[in-house]
């Protein structure tokens, strides 16, 4: 059962989440939504645009996970996210290691950060942000325009966290394998197109490791290569 606590307007519900922690009021499977964010934060230190009719949700969880297994977080939410919502109709793909898609264009993203103590997580805050009738950039997409079982903001609510729910238990049940083949098969594109030292490289998404790791089998190349998560982008094909 997840416990949920909304505000009109915030500067990050990630930030909120750590801030209500730190005082003990919170707990694992506390949910901080805000109908708008002043300071939205995405990956790599980008800023996450959050208009008025966005969700833009984030989750307390204590995961039995080792500190070097912290992506599965994401993995996991990202799969178990766009599972449910397509059973609402919507066609949500993937892009590793944290985006959601669709028709190629972005749909929401997901923010994991974790507190470490002894090698394990103590706590992580998964943020989440998804486009639902909220003013979208270029390149993006809302699922309020979409034909999909969805009616209200609730109903969104209401399919990510069951969502969440699912990938968590799955994992803790069976580990993260049997998702990340599923993962693998649910992303948008797994064709790359890079450009590193000077060469444009063409390749493919063989694998995803379970720590998070990229392995692309780079044309040409006879070596697979390995990339983290922090050090390297996809991108947008």
């Amino acid at each position: 059962m997840f416990t949920v606590i909304r505000y009109a307007e915030i500067d990050s519900t990630n930030s909120e989440a750590w801030r209500l922690l730190e005082r003990h009021q919170a707990s694992a499977n506390t949910v901080i939504i805000a109908k708008r964010q002043t300071k939205g934060r995405g990956q790599r230190g980008h800023i996450w645009q959050s208009d008025l009719g966005g969700l833009f949700m984030s989750v307390i969880l204590q995961p039995n996970l080792a500190a070097s297994q912290a992506h599965q977080i994401t993995l996991w939410t990202a799969w178990g996210i766009a599972k449910a919502l397509n059973e609402t109709g919507a066609n949500v793909k993937l892009k590793w290691l944290n985006d959601l898609l669709i028709d190629r264009r972005k749909l929401g993203g997901i923010l994991t950060e974790t507190k470490i103590e002894a090698n394990k997580i103590l706590y992580a805050v998964v943020g989440i942000g998804i486009n639902w009738t909220n003013e979208v950039p270029d390149g993006a997409i809302a699922l309020g325009e979409l034909p999909t079982t969805l009616s209200s903001m609730d109903e969104l609510i209401e399919v990510v966290l069951m969502g969440i729910e699912m990938g968590q238990t799955r994992c803790d049940r069976e580990g993260i394998t049997g998702i990340l083949a599923e993962y693998l098969e649910m992303l948008s594109d797994r064709y790359v197109r890079k450009t590193i030292d000077g060469r444009e490289l063409q390749g493919q998404i063989i694998d995803i490791r379970p720590t998070g790791e990229l392995v692309v089998r780079w044309e040409g190349n006879l070596k697979d290569a390995i990339y983290q998560p922090q050090n390297f982008s996809v991108g947008y094909q």
